[in-house]
């Protein structure tokens, strides 16, 4: 969920990112979108590679994650609208599970 239109197959990159698991045991990813310049909740995950910091949603976008896992407003604030449309009632940040080098973070690929 977006505050635009979802686009299926987009390349998306995101910095001040997380992921998050919900209820209904999928996971998303979480962050700001720099280019699009807004807070960004992915789609559900289907595949990840915690060594690249690339992952693939189920509408078929391309998540790059960049920098250090963080947090920023405008993607807590499109999480908040995403978890009421979804009905979510629990969540947990599953970052650090999934990603031991959170803390270390990711450098944008030459090729973007």
């Amino acid at each position: 969920m977006t505050s635009r239109k979802a686009c299926d197959g987009c390349h998306v990159v995101l910095e001040l990112w997380c992921i998050r698991e919900i209820d209904a045991g999928t996971r998303h990813f979480v962050g700001y979108d720099i280019v699009d310049g807004k807070g960004r909740v992915s789609t559900p995950i289907m595949e990840f590679d915690p060594e690249t910091g690339t992952g693939v949603t189920s509408s078929g976008s391309r998540y790059q994650l960049v920098g250090r896992a963080g947090q920023n407003r405008d993607a807590e604030y499109v999480w908040s609208l995403a978890t009421k449309a979804w009905d979510v009632k629990s969540w947990i940040d599953v970052t650090a599970t999934l990603v031991p080098h959170w803390r270390r973070g990711y450098v944008l690929p030459d090729s973007m």
